[in-house]
């Protein structure tokens, strides 16, 4: 009777324990998925509130935007560092932006291909090999801005901006 028990209480445990098999590498897989993407999605409301969080003062924002940006989407991604940015902005209100940007004609090589943040208001044609007519078709003039990140690398940024629209997009990249 001792020995019944004693195997019915091991065949228990054995099937607890195969359960508990494919819920801890579940588990696991998802904490390591999770772990992986180092990218912060953030979003502010307009450029005062960005400016609270500091993201101006951080580099992660410009200070050239139009003061009345709005709907500001923001991922950041710390190594290597790249980020993505959306927003919006009233059109008369484009001239710091104007002033700041260099138009292009044909994209840096660096530049050609922008991996895709993983978010859902980055927009197709700014995901992969990048097609400057597809852009354009879009609605979107180019441009880049590059200044010195520190004593030995520059930061470098894509602009796609539909001006009518008041509809920018960057993504920026240290090299």
């Amino acid at each position: 009777m001792f020995r019944n028990w004693r195997i019915l209480n091991v065949r228990m445990i054995s099937s607890k324990a195969l359960l508990l098999v494919p819920v801890l590498c579940v588990t696991l897989t998802c904490i390591l998925a999770e772990g992986y993407s180092n990218n912060r999605d953030l979003f502010y409301s307009d450029l005062a509130d960005a400016a609270k969080a500091r993201e101006t003062d951080r580099g992660w924002i410009p200070d050239y935007l139009p003061k009345t940006s709005r709907a500001i989407h923001l991922t950041e991604q710390d190594s290597p560092s790249k980020e993505w940015c959306g927003f919006e902005f009233l059109p008369t209100d484009s001239h710091s932006l104007r002033e700041t940007l260099k138009s292009v004609d044909a994209l840096p090589p660096s530049l050609r291909r922008v991996s895709s943040p993983g978010v859902s208001w980055w927009p197709a044609m700014l995901k992969g090999n990048l097609d400057v007519q597809k852009i354009r078709k879009e609605g979107f003039e180019l441009y880049v801005v590059e200044t010195p990140a520190d004593s030995v690398s520059t930061w470098v940024e894509l602009f796609a901006i539909d001006w009518s629209k008041g509809r920018a997009f960057f993504y920026g990249r240290r090299e």
